[in-house]
C-alpha cells in the first residue's frame, strides 16, 4: 500500500527540515507547504551550493517533483517572484512544476507595517515579514485571496478598505502616521500576479484527483510553535503541528490515513525570539552548542537561544502529532561534551510534572530535573553505518526513543544532502 509522509518540526523549529524535505523528496512526486509564509527558512546545501527557501516547497529542487503552495499558507507574491527568479536563475525550472492554491491568502505591504508596529509593542519576536497581520485580516474576514486578483475592481476596493482599516489602526492607537500609495500597491500586485497567475489552481482539487501520486508534506517552523498548542502568545500564527494539515490543505483528516508521520529534532533544543525555555542555558556549555551547531537563523539571522534536549516538550509534541518516527539531527554538535543532559522532567514548588503545560505563567517558573549521560568524545558527523556510532551515542539515541515512545529512524549526520544515516528501515519507499 502507498505510503505518503508529512514532516515537521519537533521542537520551536529551526531543527534541520529543509536538509530532511530536500532528502527525502528525492522520492517523491508531490511536495506540499501547508501552512506559514516567508517567516520560513529552510536551508539545504547541495555541493559548493546552498539554498535558502522562505516560500517555496524543499523539494522544487529536483527536477521531477510538483511543487505546491497549498491554502493554509500566506504568500508574499513579491517575495516568491524574487525566489522564482533566483532559482530560475540557477538553471532549476521552477513555474512549470509549481502550483498555487487559488485559496491562499496574500501578505500586502500593510500587513508588515502593522507586525512591526505590534511588535514594538508586544515582542513577541516575529520575523517583520507581515506573517501575523495576514493571518489575522484572515480569520477577520478581511483577507486577500489569489482568486482574488483576478477581478481587478474587486483587488482595488479590497487594497483600498483595507488600508482605511490599517491606518485608523495606526493613527488612533498608535498615534502614527503612514502612508501608502494604494495605486502603486495595486499595480505591482498586478504585476506579480501575472508573473506566477498560470501557476494558480485548485490544489484540493489536484491533490485528491492525483491522490495515486506520491505525496510528501513539508511544514514550517515547529510544534512548539503551532498558534493552538505551542507556547501561547509566544507562538507563529498558523497550526505548525500536524493539526495543520486537513486544514492547511483542504483535504479530509481521512485522506492521511496512509500517511506516515514523521519530526525532525535536533539534538538538543534551540529557538528563536522571546517565549519560556526551560532547558536554555547561559553558561560556556550554552555558548558550545551555539557556535559548534552554528546556531543562528535562515531568515532572521538572528542568535538562536540554546540547551539540552527538552524530553518533557519532546514528548508532547510526539503525542500532539501522532508520530510514527523521529529524525535526529546535529547529533555531531554534542560530540566534543564531556556530560551530556537531557530533561526529563519539570520541578515545581517541589513537585514532579511530566507533561508539557499549557500556562505560561508556570513554564517560565518551572527548573528542569535532568538526566546525565557521559559524553562520547568521537566525532559523528559524516558516519554512514550505525556500527560506527559511540556506544554512548548509541545510549542517548535508545534512550530519547524509550521515553518518547517512537523510533529515531535516521541521523542527519551534517548539513550536506549525503550527510544522513538510516537508523531503522521502516519505509523502504523513502530509502534512498
Amino acid at each position: 500500500m502507498k505510503k505518503d509522509l508529512l514532516i515537521l518540526g519537533a521542537q520551536w523549529g529551526d531543527e534541520g527540515k529543509g536538509k530532511i524535505v530536500d532528502l527525502l523528496s528525492a522520492n517523491y512526486q508531490v511536495v506540499v507547504r501547508y501552512q506559514g509564509g516567508s517567516n520560513a527558512g529552510h536551508t539545504v546545501v547541495v555541493g559548493n551550493e546552498k539554498f535558502i527557501l522562505h516560500l517555496l516547497p524543499t523539494g522544487i529542487l529536483h527536477n521531477h517533483t510538483k511543487g505546491v503552495i497549498a491554502q493554509g499558507m500566506v504568500v508574499d507574491l513579491e517575495l516568491l517572484k524574487a525566489e522564482i527568479e533566483e532559482l530560475e536563475k540557477k538553471g532549476i525550472s521552477v513555474r512549470e512544476r509549481l502550483i498555487i492554491s487559488d485559496r491562499a491568502h496574500l501578505v500586502m505591504p500593510y500587513h508588515k507595517l502593522l507586525d512591526a508596529l505590534f511588535e514594538r509593542k508586544s515582542k513577541i519576536g516575529t520575523t517583520l515579514r507581515g506573517i501575523g497581520p495576514s493571518y489575522m485580516f484572515k480569520y477577520g474576514r478581511k483577507g486577500i485571496r489569489m482568486c482574488d486578483l483576478e477581478d481587478k475592481d474587486r483587488l482595488y476596493h479590497l487594497i483600498k478598505e483595507d488600508w482605511e482599516f490599517v491606518k485608523d489602526i495606526c493613527e488612533k492607537v498608535y498615534c502614527e502616521n503612514h502612508s501608502i500609495d494604494i495605486d502603486r500597491v495595486y499595480e505591482e500586485t498586478l504585476m506579480y500576479y501575472s508573473y506566477v497567475k498560470e501557476c494558480i489552481s485548485d490544489v484540493s482539487k489536484f491533490l485528491m484527483e492525483n491522490k495515486d501520486l506520491s505525496l510528501l508534506f513539508e511544514g514550517a517552523q515547529g510544534t512548539m510553535l503551532d498558534v493552538d498548542m505551542g507556547t501561547y502568545p509566544y507562538v507563529t500564527s498558523s497550526n505548525a503541528s500536524a493539526l495543520g494539515l486537513p486544514n492547511g490543505t483542504g483535504l479530509s483528516p481521512k485522506f492521511f490515513e496512509n500517511t506516515f508521520f514523521w519530526a525532525v529534532s535536533k539534538a538538543y533544543t534551540t529557538r528563536v525570539g522571546e517565549g519560556p525555555f526551560p532547558t536554555e542555558l547561559f553558561d560556556e556549555d550554552g555558548n558550545m552548542l551555539r557556535n559548534r551547531g552554528k546556531e543562528y537563523g535562515s531568515t532572521t539571522g538572528r542568535p538562536r537561544r540554546c540547551g539540552w534536549l527538552d524530553l518533557v516538550a519532546l514528548k508532547y509534541a510526539v503525542d500532539v502529532n501522532g508520530l510514527d518516527g523521529l529524525i535526529l539531527t546535529k547529533l555531531d554538535v554534542l560530540d566534543t561534551f564531556e556530560e551530556v543532559k537531557v530533561c526529563v522532567a519539570y520541578e515545581y514548588e517541589g513537585k514532579e510534572i511530566t507533561r508539557f503545560p499549557a500556562s505560561l505563567s508556570l513554564l517560565e517558573k518551572v527548573k528542569p530535573v535532568y538526566k546525565v549521560f557521559k559524553g562520547w568524545l568521537k566525532h559523528t558527523k559524516g558516519i554512514k553505518d550505525p556500527k560506527d556510532l559511540p556506544e554512548r551515542a548509541r545510549e542517548y539515541i535508545s534512550f530519547i526513543e524509550e521515553y518518547t515512545g517512537v523510533p529515531v529512524v535516521m541521523l542527519s549526520t551534517g548539513p550536506e544532502r549525503e550527510e544522513y544515516l538510516w537508523l531503522r528501515p521502516l519505509l523502504e519507499e523513502v530509502r534512498l
